[in-house]
């Protein structure tokens, strides 16, 4: 079997299958050149009878990129304003948008008067045309009305109008003039073009000279703006500058008088003494704190007998020979404290004395302290003085010089741009008939290629076993065809008169796919069902049963779907009673059989009965009614409701050896037959297979589904059945 070529589903790794898109757009080939004529004509229309001539009309300008100044003012206004400083791609950017801006388009417009032209000032043409009714007697479509008429309500027209500002109407004027122009700078140089494209090519000719007369004046005028700007500005700041300088100078004198500051070098030997004297005391209190320390030791030996010790910590030569004198018993320990606390009290004197020179050093320091501070923060406000008197000074003397440059400068101004070419007239340049046309034909193909493959994209049914198969995980037992019948029991008489048809051998090949399944232990109850009405459940069920009865063996169908009955429009019955009656015990199991002529198969019917189906079936006597039934017989196959629309499969289920899920193709969606054997999973069971029913062989070749499955020969005529 080839591979399927539903591009939903061509991979499964997110590949793309370039066969599947071909085979999908080769099968939309017609109505992708039926869209692309479509389009062709459409352009066509379009471009002979909707579209109007454009003629374009343009004006070539230079910028200067380089003007002789007299003075350096570009350190008082823009460069590229007054010197035409270009080169830049910034720049040149800059004044292309400035061409097209809004505010030269408005002096355009008082210019040429555009408020009263109707070609620019749409509410007054719609003036004109409620004042000047149509002559013609040919009706007028006007396309824009008509679109208008669709997205505006009409409530907004039966309400008053209200009256149009002059804002709007200027604002209005000014985009529809914008539309006429286009600005663009030949690369690589400083050429600008200004083109205007309008219906008339007198009117392109004028818009475009209009437009570059005025920017070049422009250029010009402001230009002076900006020098007559500064030259106020300058004058004004230079008057200040100049007051505040002399107020400076004043302040500089009142504060020389009003202190007694020293020089910088004074300064700086007062800061040397004050930190020559803060070493002192650092010094002394070094001393004080050895000397406090000794002391302390002292004081702490004193008492004991290590005289030695007591002399080394004391620092004393006379102590050290005494220590010495008592160790070889020639002095008394007497004179060795005696001598200790003479030592003690002098050190103490010590003390006390570098305690008195630390306190007046200290007062000493706060004294120069405060001088030096003092001293410090008159220095530092009389250079901050002098700095600001340096700085006004500074720039009083650059903006009187700046002053008298700008002066100078604004006798010479000139335009920073030329006009090269003024604007001529030219050939309609659009519109461009083939470029639409051709464009029109291949957007019209694109649209039908676009809707074949959105199509496929959106499909969500079945089209192929392989696809089926890999969707589920559940094994394809079977696929049978079409079959040329007109009515349900046509089909039967079809199945048995052409024993040798593709059809029949489907049906054989399911056969045997059922009962080669479990070799070991062949299924005997085998239930068909579906996910919804109309899959072919009921011919799988009967057709499979007619087969099974040609190997010679008893076969039973059951009608288990006692809601809507279905047999009886495959066979002439009289009977009445069913497997109900039954399992009631009000018929015996021979009296219900009906046997159809010429089928080989035994039929039990349903029974219409005010019980609920899901009960009955799940009865005990159902139960028991089965066991008979495989005692009576080698098959028996049960045809069950859908498994979405009511739950007696999913009952009659725990009782089947095997569970066949009709598919029909091309009609059957996955979310149904995801929901369908997800119901019979909640319950424990597991379908043994599939069978896709139903099979269109013509649009199967057109899929390109050939070969495989028993499917590659068929028959055109379609039946529909359940």
């Amino acid at each position: 079997m080839q591979k399927a070529v539903n591009i939903s589903n061509a991979s499964q790794d997110d590949e793309i299958d370039l066969f599947a898109i071909f085979s999908v757009l080769w099968r939309g080939k017609f109505w992708i050149g039926l869209a692309a004529t479509i389009g062709f004509f459409l352009g066509g229309w379009y471009a002979f009878r909707v579209a109007e001539p454009i003629y374009p009309a343009t004006a070539t300008l230079k910028m200067e990129t380089s003007q002789e100044n007299i003075v350096d003012i570009q350190s008082v206004v823009a460069d590229s304003i007054l010197s035409g400083g270009w080169g830049d791609e910034s720049q040149i950017n800059t004044e292309m948008e400035v061409i097209q801006s809004r505010n030269m388009i408005a002096k355009l417009v008082d210019k040429l008067n555009l408020l009263e032209d109707p070609n620019y000032n749409s509410y007054l043409a719609e003036e004109l045309a409620e004042m000047e009714p149509d002559e013609s007697w040919l009706p007028q479509i006007n396309i824009r009305s008509m679109i208008r008429s669709i997205f505006v309500s009409n409530e907004d027209d039966e309400g008053d109008e209200e009256p149009v500002s002059d804002v709007e109407i200027m604002n209005k004027v000014i985009d529809n003039a914008l539309d006429v122009f286009r600005v663009s700078n030949i690369s690589e140089t400083y050429i600008f073009e200004i083109g205007a494209d309008t219906s008339d090519p007198a009117e392109s000719v004028r818009m475009a000279n209009a437009l570059a007369d005025i920017y070049i004046q422009d250029a010009v005028d402001e230009k002076f703006e900006v020098t007559e700007k500064a030259s106020k500005w300058l004058s004004q700041k230079a008057a200040e500058l100049k007051v505040e300088l002399e107020s400076s100078e004043v302040r500089i004198k009142e504060f020389n008088d009003g202190t007694q500051l020293v020089s910088p070098e004074n300064l700086a030997v007062l800061t040397r003494q004050l930190k020559d004297m803060r070493q002192r005391i650092s010094d002394l209190q070094e001393t004080h704190d050895a000397t406090r320390a000794r002391v302390q030791s002292i004081e702490l030996l004193s008492g004991s007998d290590d005289f030695t010790t007591i002399a080394n910590v004391a620092g004393d030569s006379r102590l050290t020979r005494l220590a010495d004198m008592i160790a070889s018993n020639q002095v008394a320990p007497d004179a060795f404290q005696i001598r200790l606390d003479q030592v003690v009290a002098q050190a103490k004197t010590d003390m006390a004395r570098l305690t008195q020179q630390m306190n007046a050093l200290s007062e000493s320091e706060n004294t120069f302290k405060l001088q030096v501070e003092e001293q410090s923060d008159d220095l530092v406000q009389l250079q901050q003085l002098r700095r600001e008197a340096e700085a006004n000074s500074l720039l009083y003397e650059s903006f009187l010089s700046r002053l008298k440059e700008i002066t100078v400068q604004q006798g010479l101004l000139s335009p920073t741009a030329r006009l090269l070419s003024p604007a001529t007239p030219q050939r309609a340049s659009a519109p461009r008939k083939a470029s639409i046309m051709m464009m029109a034909l291949i957007l019209g193909g694109l649209a039908g290629i676009g809707a074949m493959l959105l199509r496929e994209l959106l499909n969500n049914t079945f089209r192929s076993p392989e696809v089926l198969e890999n969707f589920t995980a559940h094994n394809v037992l079977g696929t049978l065809p079409q079959i040329k019948a007109k009515t349900r029991r046509k089909v039967l008489n079809y199945a048995a008169t052409n024993p040798t048809s593709n059809f029949a051998e489907a049906v054989r090949n399911l056969r045997t796919s059922i009962l080669l399944s479990d070799v070991d232990n062949p299924p005997q109850v085998i239930m068909a069902t579906s996910s919804t009405p109309a899959e072919g459940k009921t011919t799988v069920s009967l057709t499979l049963a007619q087969n099974m009865a040609g190997l010679g063996k008893r076969v039973l169908v059951l009608e288990g779907d006692i809601r809507k009955r279905v047999f009886a429009e495959y066979f002439d019955i009289e009977k009445s009673v069913g497997f109900i009656a039954v399992m009631m015990g009000e018929a015996t199991l021979q009296d219900a059989v009906i046997h159809p002529e010429g089928m080989g198969v035994d039929i039990l019917l349903g029974e219409r009965s005010t019980a609920n189906a899901a009960d009955i079936f799940s009865s005990q006597k159902f139960i028991d009614l089965l066991a008979q039934l495989r005692n009576e017989y080698d098959y028996i196959i049960i045809d069950t409701p859908p498994v979405l629309a009511v739950p007696d499969a999913r009952v009659i289920g725990q009782h089947a050896d095997s569970i066949l899920y009709s598919v029909r193709w091309d009609k059957t969606s996955k979310t149904e037959v995801k929901t369908g054997l997800s119901m019979f999973s909640s319950v424990g069971l597991e379908v043994d297979g599939l069978v896709m029913t139903m099979l269109d062989l013509k649009k199967i070749r057109q899929y390109g589904y050939a070969g495989g499955y028993g499917y590659a020969y068929g028959y055109g005529d379609s039946y529909h059945s359940n």
